[in-house]
């Protein structure tokens, strides 16, 4: 491709100028006196104008050129520069420190490669400096669209737009820049799904605190279609960083890439990756094993998404022949709905200097990582960081951040069960008739079907329909199917500690299952026909006794024994009770949960039918069926054809009598392989990640929600 040191002078001025079009039409030049460039030129010969036109592009404020070629390497236009200085908009950034330490060493990466520096700062969620890091709907009406005449400058490798208002989508032309390094972009307003670049180089990609959402696609980091020809970029990057956006569904790393080597069973792809920065989304699933490949990793941040599952021992482990502990410095967990206990061997990582876990579900103590001095940087308080108070407050206590300080609490019947729970005071634990107040509120009672079951305030448990309870006056069912509850399931029906049986079978409850349903001694759980997403939570996957999940005849698979299908059926499944059972007696199959294409089954999880259409055992979509028949329709046609005009050739030469003629113009004969439908067999795991015989790695931390292939029909050629 043509690199833009082969464009004219003129050419290249012409396409930097596109950036600052709204000068052209103003009275009075804007531009700030000390910025070199940047002016179009004026009819006035004596004109500053025209001095600053005339001044060669390399020394234009901003621009980078290569000292040999003079082409442009970098446009340094952050930080509010673009919309300040060049255009004279006043920014809407604000006092953000944390924007100028990420400028300094942005251009660090681009003048010393040596010295690369990337760390985050974690904020007081109550400070004012908040405000920065979650960007408001308030938007200047100045806002600009990405200037996409920058595609043309080929050589480009750098490029810094940061807190600049920019609107829309990257442009495409952008994407395709083939020799781009650094691209910053962070604290803007740009929108749409996650931008893929076609660079073999680039080593820093920050879309922080933007508006790009919907899910990252699944073959974006691990899967063998993703090789050198189709996403370059992964062996060289250094920084992703996805943060403070609206990017959801699961984090696609449980498969391995086409970097991946069987013969030392270690994934090649990431490998010189230091900053993985996925905050403040709206992730769901688990943290998968694989997280373990990244060599470099100093900084991983998944903190503020609705993450479940426990924190994967490949962490402090690696993954693969010869694994080592990462080399993370910071670890920031914090405000998703990790469930299980803090695992010894985080104190094993040599590097660590922050951890954040607060605001899950963990429970136990972190009695191992005391006295290591974590998280002195945001607690300002070396004596409290060399506690186990400043990694996470204990159960039974309550704290505004999760960490030290923290207030101890008396116990409350499992309101503060959780480590580092964020309170800002002991709250009193909940009573049966508090919890299902609560659950009557946000399951919209007020609008249920059927009046019968609205239940009065404060009314006694066992006085609501729907609700039983045993001879002391316990809550032990709720069964309230087919009754138009809507909204998420709260977390506190967890905290009723008799009850066995919860039927919420086809209402529209949205959210997540909340992994709290561990502590209840469920035996029957159905909630098949919701609108619910994500995944089951591991650690109620591995509860025994709901849905008989752990209990089955002798012989019987660990894998089926134990298994999140028991539970409900995953994303992409359905079978006609929105769960897998197992058998009770040897010998007997059992239900297992079906693969199934259609929409409702690929965004919820429990769906009990599938609108598909079954042919010998296989899904099939309909929308796939009627493309099918569209592509084969003028096959057909020209087969028909064909064959007509054969059979009148032979009618011509043929001297038979007329019963004959007459019988053989009855009908047509169209070869049957014309429109044969070949139906490939259905794959629906991703593909596993070889690892160490001998490690034994938490099982649920692999466990994730993976996008499934999608069916293919194939039509048979005419021979």
């Amino acid at each position: 491709r043509e690199a833009s040191s082969t464009m004219e002078e003129s050419e290249i001025k012409d396409v930097l100028l596109a950036l600052v079009e709204p000068n052209r039409k103003r009275a009075t030049d804007i531009i700030s006196i000390d910025v070199k460039g940047w002016r179009f030129p004026s009819g006035d010969i004596e004109s500053n104008n025209n001095e600053q036109y005339q001044q060669p592009v390399c020394f234009w404020t901003g621009v980078t050129c290569d000292p040999i070629d003079g082409s442009i390497t970098g446009l340094n236009l952050g930080n509010g520069f673009y919309v300040e200085k060049l255009l004279g908009i006043a920014s809407s950034r604000g006092n953000d420190s944390e924007g100028e330490e990420r400028h300094h060493h942005n251009r660090m990466l681009q003048q010393h490669d040596h010295e690369i520096i990337l760390r985050k700062k974690r904020y007081n969620e109550f400070s004012s400096k908040t405000t920065n890091v979650r960007r408001t709907d308030d938007v200047n009406a100045t806002s600009l669209s990405f200037p996409s005449s920058l595609g043309k400058l080929l050589s480009l490798r750098f490029i810094n737009l940061s807190s600049n208002q920019l609107w829309g989508p990257i442009p495409k032309s952008v994407l395709q820049l083939p020799n781009l390094e650094i691209f910053d972009v962070s604290s803007n307003y740009l929108a749409g799904g996650f931008p893929h670049f076609e660079s073999d180089a680039l080593r820093v990609l920050d879309i922080s605190k933007n508006r790009f959402n919907g899910p990252l696609d699944k073959d974006l980091f691990g899967h063998p279609n993703i090789g050198p020809n189709t996403a370059p970029y992964l062996l060289s990057l250094v920084k992703f960083d996805l943060s403070h956006n609206s990017f959801n569904g699961t984090i696609p790393l449980d498969g391995t890439s086409g970097y991946y080597n069987p013969d030392i069973k270690h994934e090649e792809s990431l490998q010189n990756l230091q900053y993985f920065d996925l905050g403040y989304n709206l992730f769901s699933g688990t943290i998968c094993n694989n997280i373990g490949n990244f060599e470099k990793l100093q900084g991983l941040f998944l903190e503020h998404n609705r993450l479940v599952g426990t924190i994967p021992k490949s962490i402090f482990r690696g993954s693969g022949v010869g694994a080592h502990p990462l080399p993370l410095v910071q670890l920031f967990l914090e405000q998703n709905s990790l469930s299980g206990t803090l695992n010894e061997g985080l104190a094993t990582l040599p590097n660590l200097r922050e951890l954040y876990v607060d605001g899950n579900k963990l429970t136990g103590t972190v009695q191992d990582l005391c006295n290591s001095e974590l998280n002195n940087i945001f607690l300002n308080n070396t004596q409290a960081s060399r506690g186990c108070d400043g990694i996470c407050c204990p159960v039974n206590s309550a704290s505004r951040e999760g960490v030290a300080p923290c207030t101890p609490c008396p116990e409350d019947g499992g309101y503060h069960r959780y480590m580092g729970q964020h309170d800002n005071s002991c709250q009193k634990g909940l009573s049966e008739v508090e919890i299902l107040d609560l659950f009557f509120q946000q399951t919209h009672g007020d609008e249920w079907i059927d009046s019968a079951f609205f239940w009065e305030k404060r009314a006694t448990a066992c006085q609501r329909k729907g609700v039983e309870c045993n001879a002391e006056g316990q809550v032990i069912k709720i069964i309230l199917p087919s009754l138009g509850l809507r909204g998420p399931l709260p977390a506190e029906i967890g905290l009723l500690s008799n009850l066995r049986v919860l039927d919420l079978s086809h209402n529209q409850l949205t959210g997540f299952l909340p992994s709290d349903l561990r502590f209840a001694p469920l035996e029957h759980l159905d909630i098949r026909g919701s609108r619910m997403q994500g995944v089951v939570p591991p650690l109620l996957c591995i509860k025994e006794g709901v849905n008989r999940n752990g209990v089955g005849p002798p012989g019987i698979s660990f894998d089926l024994l134990y298994a999140c299908e028991n539970i409900v059926c995953p994303r992409g499944t359905y079978s006609g009770i929105g769960r897998a059972s197992l058998p009770e007696n040897e010998g007997e199959d059992g239900i297992q949960c079906q693969p199934c294409y259609d929409g409702q089954a690929a965004f919820y999880i429990g769906r009990d039918h599938c609108t598909d259409i079954s042919i010998a055992g296989y899904q099939i979509r309909r929308d796939d069926i009627r493309r099918g028949l569209m592509k084969s329709l003028p096959v057909v046609l020209a087969a028909i054809l064909l064959a007509t005009f054969f059979r009148m050739q032979r009618r011509r030469k043929s001297n038979v009598n007329a019963t004959s003629t007459e019988n053989d113009n009855n009908g047509v004969n169209v070869n049957n392989d014309v429109s044969r439908i070949t139906l490939p067999s259905q794959q629906w795991a991703s593909s596993p990640v070889d690892e160490d015989e001998s490690s034994d790695d938490d099982w649920t931390a692999a466990y994730s929600e993976a996008e499934d292939e999608q069916p293919m029909v194939q039509l048979a050629r005419v021979r």
